[in-house]
């Protein structure tokens, strides 16, 4: 496997070392899925991205995402990442708007660059979420850790967004933030909400 240089980049960060850590291959033209699979296992962070050229009209750049175990089709501190890496190295530059448009395996997702007394923000439009099944609701865990959700809401899903996560949907908005009394995840976290 040829050499290619990386980037580590400390995510949400004030400062090095603070962050979420995240290694960016910069050039991984020629890298087949095998290749950039033992990189990310190597790098041993939680994520590894591989810029690309973009295949898509208007797309700033391709990337793809690896944990150290399989591909990641969405996350959103190595996209953040990788944008702030690929601005970094002048491999893209933001649009009039500010605007990039990363080009991965959960689409085209449009990134924000603002930049203001030497400080960079980056915020990405996450994927649209769907729904991928219902759970039954009955004798269900995340219900019962849930219990805070008033009568008659949905029942526990798996949702897509870019990656599966479990979690309860709500009908209404109305209620979400109102103070809860401890149930089983505050007792396993040790917080509540």
């Amino acid at each position: 496997m040829p050499l290619r240089p990386f980037v580590q980049v400390d995510v949400f960060a004030d400062r090095p070392g603070a962050g979420n850590p995240l290694a960016v291959v910069l050039d991984a033209t020629g890298l087949d899925n095998a290749a950039m699979q033992a990189i990310a296992r190597w790098t041993r962070l939680p994520e590894t991205t591989f810029v690309f050229p973009p295949t898509q009209p208007g797309a700033s750049y391709a990337l793809r995402m690896f944990s150290p175990k399989r591909e990641v089709p969405f996350a959103g501190h190595p996209s953040v990442g990788t944008a702030h890496a690929v601005l970094e190295a002048g491999l893209a530059r933001p649009d009039a708007d500010g605007l990039l448009l990363q080009e991965g395996v959960a689409g085209l997702l449009p990134l924000r660059v603002e930049e203001s007394g030497g400080v960079r923000r980056i915020a990405i439009r996450t994927p649209r979420a769907h729904l991928v099944e219902v759970a039954d609701a009955r004798g269900s865990r995340m219900l019962e850790a849930l219990d805070w959700l008033p009568p008659g809401e949905l029942p526990p899903a798996l949702m897509d967004g870019g990656g599966p996560r479990r979690g309860q949907p709500a009908q209404r908005a109305a209620g979400l933030g109102r103070d809860r009394r401890p149930g089983p995840c505050h007792r396993q976290h040790g917080r509540a909400g």
